[in-house]
C-alpha cells in the first residue's frame, strides 16, 4: 500500500489511537505507514513551543503504544537504532532552548527503548553510542550548543539505572587520548571538572549540580578503594575549581551542596566538620584566604539551612559539641570575614550568621553584637548586587529577632512558674543549665529568659534607630535606599494580620518607634534627587498613615493626633514652594508624589474633587500663558509639574471606588485633562518637531533675556513627556470598564488620545520626547480590544487598521530626516503589540519587507524620501522589541529572510540603506546570540567549544551564510564597489566568527572564507582571517594553514602580496587564540610551526614588502613568546630606509627577544634603547615589551639593578615625556617586586635622590606627572631604609600625596597617589608610627573615603600594611582611626588634626590657623540655589555627619586637659557655632526646612555633636556647664527641627557600632 501524506495528516489530526490503526493494516505495510507517521509527527513536534502544540505529546505516546503492541512488525520498527536516535536527537535539540514539559516524556521513553529491547547486542550498542555522544558533548568535543540536554540525559539515565559510572568512565577514557586510564581519581577529577564549567552558565546549573551530586554519591559508595571519593579529595577539588573560577561558588552552593547534605546526612557532616575547622583548612588549602573562606561559609551557611550546623545554645559557652547529628558554630570567627573585602565572602559570612531552620529561635549576645558593629558598612556598600543581598538577609534577621521576642515573652511566665514549682517541691535541678527549644518554648531559667529579651528587645530599638539614622541629608544615595527598602519590608510585614509574632507590648516595642523624626526624614526625601528614593519614601509614608497604630508620627498635626491630611498638606505647600523656585525635575517628581499621598488621605468627596480641580484648574492656566508667551512661560509657567502631580494623583483616583456623584465629577475632570494634553502639544509642537530641536528657537522669543535653547526644548520635552505619562494613565483605567464605581475614559477620550499619540510619534523629531509617547501609543493599541465593550463600536476600519495605514502612508511619505526614521517604528511596534488578527503579523512582515527590499539608485533619488529606511528601521525594532517576543515570538522564522535583507541593504549604491541594513543586522545578531554576552566575549569569537548559537532552529541558516559568502565573491574583483560592497559579508562573517561552524556545509563554509583573504579592502582581510580563526581552532588548524600558504603564493588571479597578507593574519590570529583557548595543542605543534615560518619566509621575502615582512614578524615574535622557543633562529627581513614603522616596530621587539642570547641582558638592552636613534613610538614599544618577556620575577639581584639603571638613564637622558612615563612604570614595577622581596638594596639612595630630584624640574605632562606620583612611594621608602631622606622631606611629600588625592584631582592622579601609598607602606620593617608618617597617614585616610570603588580597594591593601588584616575600605577607615588614637595619641599635631576634622577642616594644622568661623559657612550654606540643573558633588561617599562622629570617637579615646591649644580651638569653635545654630534653630525649620540641605544639615551636626561630647568630656567643669546652656536653645528648640540633628543633646549615648 503506498504512503498518502494527507492520509497521514488526517489520521494525526483526527485519531487518538494511531498505533491501534496501524496494527489493522496488513503485514508489510505496518512498518512503512508507522515509519511515515513517525515522520510527521516529528516534523510537528520540531517547532518552538508557541507552535508545535501537543505534537510532542502524540509523538511520544505512538511510540509507546508501539513498545506495547500485539505486533511483531510495530515493535521491531520501534526498537529500531534510527527510531531511538531520532528521538535522542530531538530532545537534545529542542530541550536546550524550548524546554516543554512535554519534553519529559522523550527522556522517559529512551529508557525503555534500550531496556525492552529484545536484541540485547542492538540495545548496548545503541546505548554506548548515545553515552559516546553525550559524553563528548559534556567533555566539548562536540560543537553542538547542548550541555544542558546532555548533562539532564546522563543524569537520567544513570538514575534509572541504564548507565553506570564504570561505562561514563569508559566512554571518558576514549575520548580523553591525554589521560591515563589508571589515575582513577585522576580521570574522574578531569571529567568532574568538565561538569563543573557548565555551572558557569545560569540555566545549566541546577542539572549539571544534580549531575555532579548522583556522580558523587555514586563514587562514595564504591567498593574499591582506588575509586572511592574521598573528603579529602572531594575538598580539593572543590578548592581548585573555585580557584579557576570563583563566580561558580553560588552554583555550588544551592545545586550541589544543599542537595548532597539532604541526601547524604553522614558523609556531609564529615564534610562540614572539615569546613568548621577553619584554621587547619585555611593552612592547607594553598589557595589563599579568600577561595577557602568563601568555600567554608558557602558549605557550613548552606549546611545551618539543613540543619547540620548549629548556633552555640543559649546558656552554653561551651562551643564543642557532642551531638553527632549536628555541628555547633563558633560565631566569634565570622568578627573578620564579616569585614573582609571581598562581598562574596561578607555575604556568606553574613547569612551564616542570622539564618536559621527556625524563624523563632533567639540570637546570641555575639551575634547581635557583630550585626550592631557591621550593619552600617553593608548598607553603605556601592555594590548593588551585595545590597540585595544583604536586604534579603536583613529581613530573615528582622523576622528571628520578632519571633524570638515573641517566643521568648511566652517562655517567660512559664520559666516563672515552674521556677516557683519547682521552689515549692524544693527540687532546684529541674531547671536546665542549657536553652531546649521546642514548639513555641525555650527551657531555660527565668533569669536566662529575662536577659535573652533584653538584648533582643535592645537590638530592636537600634535597628529602627538605625534605620532612621541611615535617612540623614548627608548619607549616600545608597544608605538611603538600602535603609528605605529594609523599613519597607518590615512595615510590610508588621502590617500583615497573619503574622504570628504578636504580643501585648508591640505598641511600644515597634508602632511608638516611629515618631517624628522618622516624618521629617522621610518627607525630606521625597525630595531627593534620586527617583527610586522618592518613590520608596512615598511609600513608606502612605504605609505608616495608613495604619493608626502609629501614634506618634506626627509633627504639624492639633490634639495630639495624627492627621495624615495636615501633616501631607503642609509637605505638598512646601514642596511646591520649592520646586516652583528651582523648575528641577525631582523637584517636580517629589510635588507629584506629595499631591498623590494628599488626595489618598483627603477625607470626603469634597477633598478630593476639590485637590483635583485645583491642579487642573492652575495647569490651564499655565497653558493660557504658554499658548499667549511661550518665552515667559518658561521662565515663569512650566508644565511638566502640574501634569506630573495629575498623573501620580490619577494613578490613586483609578484605585479608588466612588458614588455616582463624584464619579460624574471626575469624567468631566478626566476630559478637561485630554484638553490639557492636546492644548500642551499645540504649544510646543513647532519646537519638538523641528528637524534639529536641540538648536531651534523660534523667532518671537529669541529676544527674551536668561532664554536660550536649551531651557525652551527643556520645557517642549518635560510638558510632552509628563503629559503622555499622564494619558497613559487615564486610558490604563479601561480595563476595569466593568468594575462599578470605577472611573474609566470613554470611547471618545479614548481615541482622542489614541490619536493625539499617533500625531505625536508621526511628526516628533526629539527622541526623548517620542520614547515616551511610544510607551502611550503602544498601551492604547494594546488596549484597544476593550473598546468594544465600552460602548456601541462604529462601522469601517477599527482604530488598529486606521493607525496601521497611516503608518504605512508616513513611511511613504515621510521625509527620511533620520537614520532611526523618529517614530515610525514605534508606530509599527505599537500596533503588533496589539497581537490582533487584523493587521496580522503575517501581513505587516511581508509588506515591511517587500518595501524594503525595493531597489533604490542614487540617479533616482535625492535622498529624502526612501520608504526604504522607515521599513528597515520598523524590522529592527520588531527584532528587538521584548514585549512581541513576550506575547509570542513570531518573528524567529523571519529571521534567516532578514539577514539576506540586511545583506542585501548591505550592497545598496545610498548610504541611508546601508547604513539603515547594519543596523537592522546588529538586532538580528543580537536575537541570534543574545545580549548577555561581554564585549570581550563578543570580540575575542568562538573558542572552539559549543556553538553559540544553535543551528538547529534554523535549518536554513547554514544556506543563508553560504550564499552570502559566495554573492560575496565580486569584491574581489578589479572593478569591484570597495568597502561598500564589501560590507556585503560582514553578516556571514561576523555569525560564524562568533558562533562557530556549523556542522552542515562546515568546509564548504570554510573554502569560501578562505577566499576572502585576496580581499583588495583591509578590513574584509582582517573579519575573514578571525573568521577563519573561529573555524581552524581543531587538530587540523596547521595543516590547514600550510595548504591556505601554499595557495598564497601560487596565486594567479589575485595580488599575491594581498593574499599572503591574509594568510599571515590569519596566522596570527589563530596563534592568538589558540594560546588562549588550546594551549597544549598549539604547544605540541610548535616544532612543525617553526618550520612552516622559516619555509613560508623563504617563499614570501622576494615581494619585497615591508607590511608583509611586518605582518611575518608580528607572527614570528608571537611564537618567540611561547614557551620553549627561547633558542629559536628566525631571520630578520631588512629594507634600509624602506621600513615601515610597523616593521621598525616589529624589529625592535625581535631584537629584544635576541638581546637573551647575549651574556649580558641588560647591556645588550642599553645599546638597543640609548644606542640607536629609535623614535618615539618605537621607544615606547620597546619599553613596553621589555617587562612582558623579562618578568621581574625571573631576574637575578645584578640583572634587577641593571634594569632599574637602564630605566633611570633613559629618564635622564630621553626628553620626550612619553617614553619616560613608560621607563617610570617599569622602574616602580621593580621596586615593588624588590620591596616585597625585602631587598632594597639594588638602587643606591644617591640614584634615587638624583632621579626623585631631577624628575619635577622637566617638562610634565599629566600622564609623567602621575607616573612620578606613583614612582614616590617607593623612592620615599627605599631613601627612608637608608636614611636618605629628612624627617621634613617625608613629611612634604606626604604633604604632596594628600593634595594629589584631593576630590578635585582626576581619576588617574588620585590612583597613582594610592598606589604610591600602597608601596610605601609596604616595607614590613619601617615604623609607620612616627611623626614623619602623619601626613601620609592622613591622606591615606582621605583615600578610603574617595569617591570611587577601585581606589578606596587600593586604599585598604595599604591600610593592611599598618593593621595586619585586610578589610573592606569603610571598616579599614574605622580601624586606622582606632590605630592612629593609639599611637599619635600624645602628638600635638595629631590632637590639632583631631579637633579640626571634628569641625570639619581637612587642611593639615598649620601654625597661622585662626578659630573656625561656623557663621560664614553657614551662610554660604543657606544660600539658595534656583539652578535648573543641580551641579553634583565631587565626592557622593564621604559623609559629613559620619566623619565627624568618627572623629568624635577618636577624641574621646584621648586625654585631654584645660591647657591644650587643640582643645581650647575646639571649644572656642564650638562657641562660635552655637550663636548663630541658636539664632538659626529658633527660626522654623520643618518639613523641607533649612536643615534638609546636606550642606545645612552637615554644619549643624558637627556644632551639635561637638557641644555634646564637650558636655560630657570636656576636662573643666565651668566649661561644660556653660555649653550645656548654650545648647539648651536647640535642645528645646520650637521650630520644628530635625530630630536626627538634636538626637545627640537628647540621647547623647552613642551606640557601639556606629559610623
Amino acid at each position: 500500500m503506498r504512503d498518502n501524506a494527507q492520509q497521514v495528516d488526517e489520521l494525526i489530526a483526527n485519531s487518538n489511537h494511531i498505533s491501534k490503526w496501524v496494527e489493522e493494516q496488513s503485514d508489510g505495510s505496518q512498518f512503512s505507514w508507522a515509519q511515515s507517521i513517525f515522520t510527521r509527527l516529528l516534523e510537528n513536534a520540531s517547532q518552538p513551543r508557541q507552535s508545535s502544540g501537543n505534537s510532542c505529546v502524540k509523538l511520544c505516546g505512538f511510540v509507546g503504544q508501539a513498545l506495547k503492541s500485539h505486533s511483531q512488525e510495530l515493535r521491531s520498527w520501534a526498537f529500531t537504532k534510527e527510531i531511538v536516535f531520532k528521538l535522542f536527537d530531538f530532545y537534545m535539540e529542542w530541550n536546550e532552548s524550548d524546554n516543554h514539559r512535554s519534553m519529559r516524556l522523550v527522556l522517559d521513553l529512551l529508557p525503555q527503548l534500550i531496556r525492552r529491547n529484545p536484541d540485547e547486542e542492538a540495545a548496548q550498542s545503541t546505548k554506548r553510542a548515545i553515552l559516546d555522544n553525550l559524553v563528548s558533548i559534556i567533555t566539548g568535543k562536540s560543537a553542538k550548543p547542548l550541555g544542558k540536554s546532555a548533562i539532564k540525559t546522563l543524569d537520567h539515565l544513570v538514575t534509572k539505572h541504564i548507565v553506570t559510572i564504570e561505562e561514563i568512565r569508559s566512554s571518558y577514557v576514549t575520548l580523553q587520548q591525554n589521560l591515563t586510564p589508571s589515575d582513577e581519581m585522576g580521570l574522574w577529577k578531569s571529567f568532574f571538572f568538565d561538569l563543573f564549567r557548565w555551572m558557569r552558565l545560569h540555566f545549566v546549573c541546577p542539572t549539571a549540580g544534580r549531575l555532579i551530586v548522583v556522580l558523587h554519591r555514586a563514587l562514595r559508595q564504591q567498593p574499591s578503594q582506588s575509586m572511592e571519593l574521598s573528603i579529602e579529595v572531594w575538598h580539593q577539588w572543590l578548592l581548585e575549581i573555585l580557584t579557576e573560577d570563583a563566580s561558580i561558588l553560588e552554583s555550588i552552593k544551592n545545586y550541589i551542596f544543599l542537595q548532597l547534605f539532604k541526601e547524604d546526612k553522614s558523609g556531609s557532616l564529615m564534610f562540614l566538620k572539615r569546613m568548621n575547622d577553619y584554621e587547619a583548612v585555611s593552612a592547607n588549602a594553598g589557595s589563599g584566604l579568600d577561595i577557602s573562606a568563601l568555600l567554608q561559609l558557602a558549605a557550613l551557611d548552606t549546611g545551618k539551612r539543613v540543619g547540620l550546623v548549629e548556633e552555640p545554645a543559649l546558656g552554653s559557652s561551651d562551643i564543642s559539641s557532642q551531638n553527632v547529628s549536628s555541628i555547633d558554630l563558633d560565631e566569634k570567627m565570622l568578627e573578620n570575614v564579616l569585614a573582609h573585602p571581598s562581598n562574596e565572602v561578607r555575604s556568606f559570612a553574613f547569612s551564616l550568621l542570622i539564618s536559621s531552620p527556625s524563624t523563632t529561635r533567639p540570637y546570641s549576645s555575639t551575634a547581635l553584637d557583630l550585626l550592631r558593629k557591621h550593619l552600617p558598612a553593608f548598607f553603605a556598600d556601592s555594590d548593588a548586587k551585595f545590597r540585595n543581598d544583604v536586604a534579603s538577609k536583613v529581613r530573615d534577621m528582622f523576622k528571628r529577632v520578632r519571633g524570638a521576642i515573641f517566643v521568648l515573652k511566652k517562655s517567660i511566665p512559664r520559666a516563672a512558674a515552674r521556677k516557683q514549682k519547682d521552689t515549692n517541691a524544693q527540687d532546684a535541678s529541674a531547671a536546665p543549665n542549657t536553652a531546649i527549644y521546642r514548639a513555641n518554648l525555650i527551657l531555660l531559667p527565668e533569669d536566662a529568659l529575662v536577659e535573652c529579651l533584653k538584648i533582643h528587645e535592645a537590638f530592636l530599638f537600634w535597628y529602627i534607630g538605625f534605620l532612621c539614622s541611615e535617612l540623614t541629608p548627608t548619607a549616600s544615595y545608597q544608605r538611603h535606599i538600602a535603609s528605605l527598602k529594609a523599613t519597607k519590608f518590615i512595615l510590610r510585614l508588621e502590617g500583615e494580620k497573619s503574622k504570628t509574632w504578636e504580643t501585648s507590648d508591640d505598641q511600644s516595642l515597634f508602632f511608638d518607634r516611629f515618631d517624628a523624626t522618622w516624618l521629617r526624614a522621610l518627607a525630606d526625601l521625597v525630595m531627593d534627587p534620586f527617583d527610586d528614593v522618592r518613590d520608596h519614601s512615598a511609600s513608606v509614608l502612605k504605609d505608616i498613615f495608613s495604619d493608626g497604630r502609629y501614634r506618634f508620627f506626627q509633627l504639624f498635626s492639633q490634639g495630639g493626633k495624627v492627621n495624615a491630611a495636615e501633616e501631607l498638606s503642609e509637605l505638598l505647600t512646601r514642596a511646591d514652594r520649592q520646586a516652583h523656585r528651582t523648575a528641577r525635575a525631582d523637584h517636580s517628581d517629589g510635588v507629584a508624589r506629595a499631591c498623590q499621598l494628599l488626595y489618598r488621605f483627603s477625607e470626603g468627596e469634597q477633598g478630593r474633587v476639590s485637590l483635583l480641580s485645583t491642579l487642573i484648574s492652575g495647569l490651564e492656566s499655565k497653558l493660557s500663558a504658554a499658548e499667549k508667551d511661550l518665552g515667559q512661560a518658561v521662565l515663569e509657567a512650566p508644565l511638566h509639574g502640574d501634569f506630573s502631580s495629575l498623573s501620580y494623583t490619577w494613578q490613586v483616583v483609578s484605585e479608588l471606588q466612588f458614588s455616582e456623584n463624584e464619579l460624574q465629577s471626575l469624567q468631566s475632570l478626566q476630559e478637561r485633562i485630554v484638553t490639557c494634553g492636546e492644548r500642551a502639544w499645540a504649544a510646543v509642537r513647532s519646537i519638538l518637531c523641528d528637524d534639529s530641536p536641540e538648536g531651534h528657537l523660534p523667532e518671537e522669543i529669541e529676544e527674551l533675556d536668561k532664554l536660550d535653547t536649551k531651557d525652551v526644548l527643556s520645557f517642549s520635552f518635560r510638558a510632552v513627556h509628563e503629559a503622555s505619562n499622564l494619558l497613559r494613565a487615564l486610558v490604563l483605567s479601561i480595563r476595569q470598564h466593568s468594575c462599578p464605581g470605577k472611573i474609566y475614559p470613554s470611547r471618545e477620550l479614548y481615541e482622542r488620545i489614541g490619536n493625539l499619540s499617533f500625531t505625536q510619534l508621526s511628526t516628533l523629531r526629539h527622541r526623548g520626547a517620542f520614547t515616551t509617547v511610544a510607551l502611550t501609543f503602544s498601551t492604547c493599541c494594546q488596549l484597544v480590544k476593550y473598546l468594544d465593550q465600552v460602548g456601541d463600536t462604529p462601522q469601517g476600519p477599527t482604530l488598529l487598521e486606521q493607525w496601521y495605514s497611516g503608518t504605512m502612508d508616513a513611511i511613504f511619505a515621510q521625509v527620511s530626516t533620520t537614520r532611526r526614521s523618529a517614530g515610525i517604528p514605534a508606530m509599527m511596534t505599537g500596533v503588533l503589540s496589539a497581537n490582533a488578527s487584523s493587521p496580522s503579523f503575517e501581513q505587516v512582515m511581508a509588506r515591511l519587507m517587500e518595501v524594503a527590499s525595493q531597489e533604490a539608485r542614487v540617479t533616482e533619488t535625492d535622498g529624502s524620501n526612501l520608504p526604504q529606511v522607515h521599513a528597515y528601521n520598523c524590522l529592527k525594532d520588531i527584532f528587538k522589541s521584548s514585549y512581541l517576543t513576550a506575547v509570542g515570538n513570531k518573528s524567529e522564522k523571519y529571521l534567516t529572510i532578514c539577514l539576506e535583507l540586511a545583506a542585501n541593504g548591505l550592497r545598496s549604491e545610498l548610504w541611508a540603506i546601508r547604513n539603515c541594513g547594519l543596523i537592522l543586522l546588529r538586532s538580528l545578531i543580537d536575537c541570534l546570540f543574545g545580549t548577555h554576552e561581554s564585549k570581550t566575549t563578543m570580540e575575542a569569537g568562538w573558542d572552539g567549544k559549543a556553538n553559540r548559537i544553535a543551528y538547529h532552529r534554523y535549518p536554513s541558516l547554514p544556506n543563508v551564510l553560504l550564499n552570502l559568502l559566495k554573492s560575496g565573491h565580486e569584491v574581489m574583483a578589479p572593478n569591484a564597489a570597495g568597502s561598500a560592497a564589501a560590507e556585503a559579508v560582514f553578516p556571514a562573517l561576523d555569525i560564524i566568527r562568533r558562533a562557530g561552524p556549523p556542522e552542515l556545509l562546515g568546509d564548504e563554509l570554510q573554502v569560501h572564507i578562505a577566499k576572502y583573504l585576496a580581499s583588495p579592502v583591509w578590513h574584509v582581510r582582517e573579519i575573514a582571517a578571525r573568521t577563519l580563526c573561529s573555524c581552524l581552532l581543531n587538530e587540523k588548524w596547521l595543516d590547514t594553514l600550510i595548504s591556505l600558504a601554499k595557495e598564497s603564493v601560487e596565486d594567479t588571479v589575485n595580488r599575491v602580496q594581498i593574499h599572503v597578507h591574509g594568510v599571515l593574519l590569519t596566522l596570527k590570529f589563530v596563534v592568538e587564540r589558540l594560546q588562549e583557548v588550546m594551549l597544549e595543542r598549539l604547544q605540541g605543534d610548535i616544532p612543525r610551526l617553526v618550520q612552516f615560518l622559516g619555509e613560508y619566509w623563504r617563499q614570501i621575502q622576494s615581494l619585497d614588502s615591508p607590511e608583509i615582512a611586518a605582518a611575518y614578524l608580528k607572527v614570528v615574535n608571537m611564537v618567540r613568546a611561547l614557551p620553549g622557543t627561547e633558542r629559536m633562529q628566525f631571520e630578520i627581513p631588512v629594507f634600509g630606509e624602506r621600513d615601515g614603522a610597523l616593521l621598525k616596530e616589529q624589529k625592535l621587539i625581535h631584537e629584544i627577544f635576541a638581546a637573551s642570547q647575549s651574556e649580558d641582558l641588560v647591556e645588550s638592552l642599553r645599546q638597543l634603547l640609548l644606542g640607536k636613534h629609535l623614535g618615539v613610538n618605537s621607544l615606547i614599544v620597546g619599553l613596553e615589551t621589555i617587562p612582558k618577556l623579562y618578568a621581574v620575577s625571573r631576574l637575578t639581584d645584578a640583572q634587577l639593578s641593571g634594569f632599574c639603571e637602564l630605566y633611570l638613564d633613559i629618564c635622564l637622558v630621553i626628553a620626550p615625556a612619553e617614553p619616560r612615563v613608560v621607563a617610570l612604570q617599569n622602574l616602580t614595577e621593580i621596586l615593588d617586586h624588590s620591596m616585597k622581596a625585602q631587598n632594597t638594596t639594588i638602587l643606591s639612595s644617591s640614584s634615587l635622590s638624583q632621579i626623585w630630584n631631577s624628575l619635577p624640574s622637566s617638562l610634565l605632562n599629566p600622564a609623567l606627572g602621575n607616573a612620578i606620583i606613583r614612582i614616590s612611594g617607593c623612592i620615599m621608602a627605599i631613601l627612608r631604609q637608608q636614611q636618605g631622606v629628612s624627617a621634613t622631606g617625608l613629611q612634604n611629600w606626604g604633604h604632596m600625596i594628600a593634595d594629589a588625592g584631593l576630590d578635585d584631582k582626576d581619576f588617574d592622579t588620585r590612583l597613582a597617589a594610592v598606589e604610591s601609598l600602597v608601596s610605601f607602606f609596604s616595607v614590613k620593617e619601617s615604623n609607620s608610627a612616627s611623626e614623619e608618617c602623619l601626613p601620609a597617614l592622613i591622606a591615606l585616610y582621605d583615600l578610603l573615603n574617595d569617591d570611587d570603588d577601585d581606589i578606596r580597594d587600593i586604599g585598604s591593601l595599604a591600610a593592611n600594611s599598618i593593621l595586619g588584616q585586610l578589610l573592606v575600605p569603610i571598616e579599614a577607615g574605622n580601624r586606622l582611626l582606632v590605630w592612629l588614637s593609639q599611637h599619635f595619641g600624645e602628638s600635638r599635631t595629631f590632637r590639632q588634626i583631631v579637633t579640626r576634622r571634628i569641625m570639619g577642616v581637612t587642611r593639615f594644622p598649620r601654625p597661622q590657623d585662626a578659630e573656625f568661623a561656623v557663621a560664614g559657612d553657614l551662610g554660604e550654606a543657606l544660600k539658595v540655589d534656583d539652578s535648573l540643573f543641580a551641579v553634583e558633588e565631587q565626592n557622593l561617599f564621604v559623609d559629613e555627619v559620619r566623619e565627624t562622629q568618627r572623629w568624635i570617637d577618636v577624641f574621646e579615646r584621648l586625654p585631654w586637659n584645660s591647657d591644650d591649644k587643640a582643645l581650647q580651638w575646639l571649644t572656642s569653635s564650638v562657641y562660635g557655632g552655637l550663636l548663630p545654630t541658636d539664632v538659626l534653630t529658633s527660626q522654623e525649620d520643618g518639613l523641607l526646612g533649612y536643615a534638609s540641605k546636606p550642606q545645612v544639615f552637615a554644619i549643624l551636626s558637627r556644632v551639635v555633636r561637638t557641644a555634646a561630647t564637650l558636655i560630657r568630656n570636656h576636662p573643666d567643669p565651668g566649661q561644660r556647664e556653660t555649653i550645656r546652656k548654650s545648647s539648651e536653645v536647640l535642645k528645646n528648640g520650637k521650630g520644628h527641627l530635625s530630630g536626627l540633628l538634636i538626637q545627640p543633646l537628647i540621647q547623647p549615648l552613642k551606640e557601639d557600632g556606629e559610623i
